[in-house]
């Protein structure tokens, strides 16, 4: 089993010395696995170049891995972030040890943990809820712009250029370089399986990937 071990500081100003020390105690700490992010947490954690960093050397071992954290809100932005991020690592067969929240996603004989999955569970309900709430004020938005005539939506028949579609989704992009399912860059990136496929199409074609 091999321990990998990240922090996040808002700033620079901000002192890791507490996380680290914590990490130092832990079985299995090696600095060379350490990854320190220096960056605010409304970056999703996907797009910070630290957690690329340790992802993407996570995902090519071929034996079991295990990612601590000081606290679970170290992974994300909010709730949302953060539940999408142990789905990922979950989907990749990655354990996430919390500290602070004290538990583990996958137990040592390699099954899911019930007891992690009942607190993501509850995560997600909530997750779910704050989705709702989130389309819904955005739909009341989408109104009140039609009534005054600023929001018209794209034309029926329209056709978004190739240019256009992966300007939009520059995020896309970088998921899929990296070798991401489109499950996972859905849970990430909250787009619609079917944009991903467009942006997939147009890439191959252009041998971007």
């Amino acid at each position: 089993m091999k321990y990998y071990f990240y922090s996040r500081t808002s700033t620079v100003l901000q002192n890791s010395a507490r996380q680290i020390e914590s990490f130092k105690s832990h079985e299995g700490f090696e600095s060379s696995r350490l990854y320190l992010e220096r960056i605010q947490g409304n970056i999703p954690f996907m797009e910070r170049p630290e957690a690329i960093k340790m992802f993407d050397e996570i995902t090519s071992q071929s034996e079991p891995c295990t990612v601590v954290v000081d606290s679970i809100d170290r992974l994300g932005r909010g709730l949302l972030d953060c539940l999408n991020t142990v789905n990922t690592l979950k989907k990749n067969k990655t354990n996430l040890k919390s500290l602070k929240e004290g538990f583990s996603t996958f137990l040592e004989n390699g099954e899911e943990n019930p007891m992690a999955n009942l607190v993501i569970s509850v995560m997600g309900s909530i997750a779910e809820m704050e989705r709702n709430r989130i389309k819904t004020r955005s739909m009341e938005g989408i109104k009140i712009a039609q009534a005054l005539g600023k929001f018209s939506g794209r034309k029926i028949g329209a056709i978004q250029s190739d240019e256009k579609l992966l300007e939009r989704h520059q995020a896309i992009q970088k998921k899929l370089q990296k070798g991401l399912t489109i499950r996972e860059i859905t849970d990430i990136t909250g787009a619609s399986s079917a944009t991903i496929i467009k942006v997939k199409k147009v890439m191959l074609n252009r041998k971007m990937i």
